[in-house]
């Protein structure tokens, strides 16, 4: 799958940086160990025991590698005790430009009832943390760290904060099959994701601290993404009620579709790879952004194998915009042969 802000979006974070931007580096050594001194523990997956084999090394993966382009994405759904829902969204990109890397994070929120979106982009360089294991992330006050499938993260906007324990109760799935993939078009990438973890955390919103529970889903993503990176993609991260997941995405320039990709996870934890003839996407509408002009589809129709669902945003106006790159992404609800939650993702509609 590709996905996250184009090499475009990092490259101008560079130019941003060098030219005298807000220089929110990572942790330094003293400060990932302040930060990092309770230890991290793998929970027990409730199901799939056994990590999946493949091209991915779960004891040494987690981490940052010597790749062109890397992210690690949280998105999820969480309710207050009151019933309320928000979604969210949490991301640290690393890029690599000869012998300089960046970063540049982006946090969001969306108050479901409220009917309202707020995010953050933060930039800068990179600075290292020397880990055994894991991650340990940071720009500006966006946070995170984990191994194993336990996350704690930690975001801000003006006026919200949310801190979020994630831990996985199902076993990493491996992308394009065997967690690596060749690009048609040019590239490669390994990919895994978390696509079912138990949240837990406070929201402090407008003035009130939340008790907020739900699910998120992970996906770590690295390789040479160039070519990816500067195509458009529809992606489809899907939790439906009945413990099943299913990730679908579609890669599309202005010639049209580049490539389908996707896997089905049902609840016993079987993962069947996807292919361009097991996936059918179908926009039932378009929503223009009034900050920005953009046409972005709103709404779908997503046939994946003999399942029929529609996928429907909780609330149109999800766009992340920024001077690097802006995107759409954002809660969705799920029905039709089940029900569920989802986080779609637009990139590619907003020059």
């Amino acid at each position: 799958m590709v996905r996250k802000s184009t090499i475009a979006v990092l490259m101008l974070a560079y130019g941003a940086a060098a030219c005298g931007a807000q220089d929110n580096t990572g942790l330094d050594a003293n400060e990932a160990a302040e930060h990092g001194e309770d230890t991290l523990t793998s929970p027990e997956p409730a199901q799939c025991l056994e990590t999946p084999q493949g091209q991915v090394d779960f004891a040494t993966d987690e981490g940052a590698h010597d790749e062109n382009i890397e992210w690690w994405y949280w998105t999820g759904h969480l309710q207050a005790q009151d019933g309320r829902w928000f979604g969210f969204e949490q991301v640290f990109f690393l890029i690599k430009a000869g012998p300089t890397r960046f970063s540049m994070a982006h946090h969001a929120i969306t108050d479901i009832a409220g009917q309202n979106f707020d995010y953050d982009v933060q930039f800068g360089m990179w600075t290292p943390v020397a880990l055994e294991q894991g991650f340990n992330l940071a720009m500006g006050p966006l946070t995170a760290r984990g191994f194993g499938g336990v996350d704690i993260l930690h975001g801000e906007l003006e006026g919200s904060a949310l801190d979020l324990e994630l831990r996985a109760t199902k076993a990493p799935v491996l992308q394009h099959g065997d967690g690596y993939h060749d690009y048609p078009f040019g590239g490669n990438t390994w990919y895994y994701s978390r696509e079912r973890m138990q949240a837990d955390g406070t929201l402090l919103i407008n003035g009130e601290e939340l008790p907020v529970s739900g699910t998120a889903w992970f996906d770590h993503q690295w390789g040479a993404l160039g070519n990816a990176a500067n195509a458009g993609w529809d992606w489809f991260a899907i939790q439906l009620d009945d413990n099943r997941e299913i990730m679908v995405t579609v890669v599309h320039d202005a010639t049209g579709p580049l490539m389908y990709a996707g896997s089905y996870t049902d609840a016993e934890c079987n993962t069947t790879d996807l292919q361009a003839e097991d996936i059918e996407i179908n926009a039932l509408a378009e929503w223009q952004s009034p900050q920005t002009g953009c046409t972005y589809p709103m709404g779908w129709d997503l046939q994946v194998g003999d399942l029929n669902f529609t996928v429907t945003p909780v609330l149109e106006n999800q766009e992340l915009v920024s001077r690097e790159k802006t995107y759409w992404e954002g809660a969705a609800t799920v029905s039709g042969e089940a029900s569920g939650r989802a986080y779609i993702e637009l990139v590619g509609y907003c020059p």
